[in-house]
Parts: C-alpha cells; sequence; structure tokens
C-alpha cells in the first residue's frame, strides 16, 4: 500500500486579502493505512488477486493479509473514477483527505467547483468549544487527480474556536464559507459568520475571500423596548409546545407509564425553552405597550438569547433559482430555524422556529411540487429517530415536528436532492454509537428507502470499533455522489488516530447491495 508522509512542523502564511495570520496545522509523521471493507468491494478485490495468485504469491499473500487485517470499514483506497454521467455504471472510490493526527477534526463539509474541483473543509484543534485554538481548514482536490492537496486554512478567529463550516455556490457561483466563532466557550454563545470569494479555481490554496460578514440572526418581532406579549417568535415556540405535548402524550411506542414520565419532562423542557424565548434571562426595565400604543414602564425580558446562539451544519439550498436557505440550529434552545435570502445575502429573513425534542442540524430536501422536507437529528429521548418537518412556503413556516421512521443515535446527518428526483440520506443508520454509516436511497420522495447501502460498518466492540459520522453529501456535475465525513479510529487512541474521509460513487453502486 501506498505510504504518505507529512514533515511535522508549523507553518505560517500572511493572509494576502483578510490581513490574517493563516496557521497551516501541525502534521506529525505519519502514514495512511488503508483498510479493505464494504462488502462487495472487498470482496471483488479478494477474488481479482485471488485468480492471479498462480503467477503471484506474494499479491495471494497481501489478499490474504487484507482479509484477515480487516476489522469491517469500508474501502480506503482510490481507484480511477470514470465519468457515468447517467450510464449507470456501480462505481466506488475513497481518499482519506490527509494523514492521521492526533488533533481533533471534525464537521466537514464539501462542494464541486464549476471546473470540477472538489474543495472540502472541516474544523480543527485540540477540542471543539472548549479549545480556542480551533481553526476552519481546508483542502482542495483537483479534478482528475487522486490525491488530495495539503491542508490550508479557510477561516481562524486567534483566541477562538471556530465550528462546523458549510460550503456552497449561489446562483450567481459565488462561493460561500459559512461557520460560526464560539465566544465564550458554550455553544449559546455562538455567533454565525460567512466569507464570500468570487476567485476560488485558480489557485491550489484556499480562495480568496471578497467579502467577510456576521449573520445577525433577528427572529420575531422588533423589541427594542423589551419583548411583548404578542411577540411571534414566543407565540410560535408556545404553540408548538403544546403541540408537542400532545403528540407524547398520543404515542404508541411508550408504555403509558413511560409515556406519562416523557411528558412530565417534556413540560419542564417547554418551560425552559419558553423563558429563553420570551428573554426572562436578561430582565430590564422596559416598556409595555398595547394597542394604541401607549405604554407602561416595567421590567421585561430582552431578545439577546434568540438572537445568538445559532449554529450551522449541513449546506444551503437554493430555491427558485434565486432564494437561498440556510439551515440554522440553537444547542441552546435544542431546535432549528431557517435563514433566507432572495438578494445574495444583502438582507436575511427568518422561518418560524422548528420546536421539538432535541431537533437540531436540518437537512433540506425538495418535492418536485417545492414542498421542502427538513430532516433533523435527534438530541432528544427515546425513541430515536431523524426529526422530520415540512414547508410548503419556501422556507417560512413549517409543520409540526414528527418523528421519521429513520433511526439516529444522535449524530448529524444530511441529505441530498438529485436531478432525477431521487433523495440520497447519509447518516448513521443506527439508536446507538457512530459505526455504523449508511447511504439510503428514496426513489418516492421519503415515503419509502428502497436501497441502503454502508460506506462503513465496524463491527468491533463499541470502545474500539471506528467512529465514522458528521457526513456532508452533494451530487456532482457527472451524477456522482460526493460524501465527507469524520473518520476516527478509536483502536489508535493515543496515536495519530482521526482524519476525514472523502468518497465518491455512483446510484448503481448503492443499488447493488
Amino acid at each position: 500500500m501506498d505510504i504518505v508522509k507529512a514533515v511535522k512542523g508549523k507553518f505560517y502564511k500572511k493572509g494576502a486579502n483578510m490581513k490574517e495570520n493563516e496557521r497551516i496545522s501541525d502534521f506529525s509523521e505519519t502514514s495512511v493505512s488503508s483498510r479493505l471493507g464494504g462488502g462487495r468491494s472487498r470482496c471483488r478485490a479478494v477474488k481479482s488477486l485471488s485468480r492471479v495468485a498462480h503467477r503471484h504469491f506474494s499479491v495471494l499473500f497481501l489478499c490474504l493479509l487484507l482479509t484477515v487485517s480487516n476489522a469491517g470499514c469500508a474501502d480506503t483506497f482510490s481507484a480511477p473514477m470514470k465519468n457515468t454521467d447517467g450510464d449507470g455504471k456501480a462505481i466506488y472510490r475513497a481518499i482519506e483527505i490527509f494523514p492521521l493526527v492526533r488533533q481533533h477534526v471534525h464537521g466537514s463539509t464539501v462542494v464541486e467547483l464549476p471546473n470540477g474541483d472538489i474543495l472540502a473543509a472541516w474544523f480543527q484543534g485540540s477540542g471543539e468549544r472548549w479549545a480556542d485554538d480551533v481553526a476552519i481548514m481546508g483542502a482542495r482536490l483537483r479534478a482528475g487527480e487522486q490525491k488530495w492537496s495539503r491542508p490550508f486554512v479557510m477561516a481562524d478567529v486567534p483566541g477562538f474556536p471556530d465550528i462546523n463550516p458549510i460550503l456552497f455556490l449561489d446562483p450567481q457561483d459565488r462561493l460561500w464559507l459559512m461557520w460560526y466563532t464560539v465566544i465564550a466557550n458554550q455553544w449559546e454563545t455562538s455567533l454565525p459568520k460567512y466569507r464570500i470569494s468570487e476567485d476560488y479555481m485558480n489557485q491550489d490554496g484556499p480562495p480568496k475571500w471578497s467579502w467577510q460578514d456576521v449573520l445577525h440572526v433577528k427572529p420575531g418581532d422588533s423589541a427594542e423596548r423589551g419583548i411583548q406579549p404578542g411577540d411571534r417568535f414566543v407565540k410560535s415556540v408556545e404553540r408548538q409546545i403544546e403541540e408537542y405535548g400532545k403528540y407524547f402524550s398520543e404515542s404508541t411506542e411508550l408504555s403509558e407509564e413511560a409515556a406519562r414520565k416523557m411528558l412530565d419532562r417534556w413540560k419542564a423542557w417547554g418551560a425552559d425553552m419558553l423563558a429563553k424565548a420570551r428573554g426572562e434571562n436578561m430582565m430590564r426595565r422596559g416598556q409595555l405597550r398595547d394597542a394604541t400604543g401607549r405604554y407602561t414602564e416595567q421590567q421585561l425580558g430582552y431578545a439577546y438569547f434568540r438572537r445568538v446562539g445559532w449554529q450551522t451544519k449541513n449546506k444551503a439550498i437554493i430555491v427558485d433559482n434565486n432564494r437561498m436557505i440556510i439551515p440554522f440550529y440553537s444547542d441552546g434552545f435544542g431546535f432549528s430555524l431557517m435563514a433566507i435570502t432572495d438578494d445574495g445575502g444583502n438582507s436575511w429573513q427568518f422561518s418560524e422556529p422548528l420546536v421539538g425534542a432535541g431537533n437540531i442540524q436540518p437537512s433540506i430536501a425538495k418535492k418536485a411540487d417545492g414542498t421542502l422536507v427538513a430532516y433533523m437529528r435527534d438530541n432528544g429521548p427515546a425513541p430515536k429517530r431523524l426529526h422530520i418537518s415540512t414547508s410548503k412556503d419556501k422556507g417560512l413556516t413549517w409543520s409540526p415536528v414528527r418523528d421519521s421512521e429513520l433511526p439516529n443515535p444522535g449524530a448529524g446527518a444530511d441529505i441530498v436532492t438529485l436531478r432525477n428526483g431521487h433523495w440520497v440520506l447519509a447518516y448513521n443508520d443506527t439508536e446507538n454509537g457512530r459505526h455504523s454509516l449508511a447511504i439510503s436511497i428514496s426513489t418516492d420522495e421519503g415515503k419509502t428507502w428502497e436501497y441502503t447501502r454502508h460506506l462503513e460498518l465496524d463491527t468491533r466492540s463499541r470502545n474500539i470499533a471506528t467512529s465514522s459520522g458528521y457526513p456532508s453529501i452533494i451530487q456532482g456535475r457527472d451524477g456522482t455522489l460526493h460524501v465527507v465525513y469524520s473518520y476516527h479510529h478509536n483502536d489508535k487512541k493515543g496515536a495519530p488516530n482521526k482524519t476525514i474521509k472523502y468518497v465518491q460513487f455512483s446510484e448503481a453502486w448503492v443499488e447493488q447491495q
């Protein structure tokens, strides 16, 4: 197998247009270890090698070695990729973007550029929100090549954690990088930011950024002198808490006793959410206004909590060739929200919140009739399922959040709507653990999921099984699918054990399973 080495050291590069010190990550001298797996791909490799064993004994030995040593994870070798362009060929390749590192690498995203290059980004540092050295890193896979570039810095606010990047192209083919900076080492203090580039294809390093800004989130009504009793955000949260409580009480998956306990927990959870929505954690002197515009001075809540703490995970979608919808979530509230722009980011409006039991990190699919369907991670109580909600007005309002039939262990998932109308979901298809990472295809807009195949499936004990999660998925111009995800070897703790893995495959490859 090929051994890829990186020289240990730290490098600094002065940003050309953002005037920042760009930090290139430390890479200890290490090797990329290739392990075969993924069901049919492994079997084909073993059979092919066996057929020529009478001529090459060393090949047979390698074949046996791979068969014995493999622990059930999918292919990590790469092979030249053919342009399918809808020809139905089952094709697959996988590449680890950089050698294993000790630092924490997570939250990856991927975009295909107009020239066919693939650009990926992730966050990297000594931790997550607790670590002030976390930066947004990136790498580029040139069209037709088999190796990724050396990682480079995409964004770094010195002294603050930068987390969960998303990459996407807007209708003008401008490249967007969006992420959030954690101001006070707690998720509730997250501040979403974005950069825009129009010069991103002709350099080996990061794009040349032409614009950077904070996305100021302002859901609900104006609250200049305190949040008023009829505030839209408060009323929406209040209504959905009540509706979800009824949903809990009518659940058939729980025993009567379990449903009662769950409802009690939900009432306490809902009371906390509503207090935050009303601004009760920042009570100050305000003006309570009546219908005539007259007011009385009294203590009112202010809207700081609902205007900060919004976080990114999954890519934006484009609706009607113009509207951009950015899926946001809040770990502080435990629910989701959409940021919407119709003018390329010059102005923003915000959807009503999507309120459920820990429904975060939405990813959006599109139906042929224009209905949007959001699938969300389940950070709430059992049953552990991807949450689901729909919008019929281009993302402004959403149906009550409900459980889907798809399992979720409290881990990020991502979905893409293909040009042929199929939906492809990348997710951990378990209720416990990230040892199993699957791709499922629906040909009927989410009613059923006819085809499923695993990118990773490690059946070893949970404490040593490789963790594969937080996928990001897109469709390329040639019709193939591109996925990036965290790839953490739990059996190599204390040594370099983490990377971001990239996989490209066709629909036909999934349908073979």
